[in-house]
């Protein structure tokens, strides 16, 4: 009986327990797409990815895709030689995403040296 009244607290103690604490920083990083995605303001959908970014890196949680969400907004605003620093971060965040964004370093420095020759 002792037992019982013993695990009654334990219990209605592990119910009010908060939930897991979340693996990535994701910051402003769903709201800032969803704006860009309405009004295509680059200028502050890249401000706002460093801005996710740079809170990340500070604990460790840069969600993934953020890197590669940068570079490729950079890619779109011909910014490829800015781009392929980006997705080669990504690429070395998360080493699953490393075909992907091999094919993207490739099609950036190509774009660069595009870039080169336009000069």
């Amino acid at each position: 009986m002792k037992l019982f009244a013993a695990l009654i607290p334990a219990v209605a103690l592990a119910g009010c327990a908060t939930g897991p604490k979340p693996i990535y920083e994701w910051g402003s990083y769903q709201p800032s797409l969803l704006k860009y995605t309405k009004s295509a303001d680059a200028a502050e959908f890249e401000k706002e990815l460093l801005e996710t970014i740079e809170k990340g890196e500070k604990d460790g949680k840069v969600p993934p895709g953020v890197y590669a969400e940068l570079g490729y907004l950079l890619m779109a605003n011909q910014r490829a030689s800015e781009a392929v620093i980006w997705f080669k971060k990504e690429r070395d965040a998360f080493p699953e995403s490393a075909v992907l964004m091999n094919k993207m370093v490739a099609g950036a420095e190509a774009a660069t040296q595009g870039e080169n020759n336009a000069s």
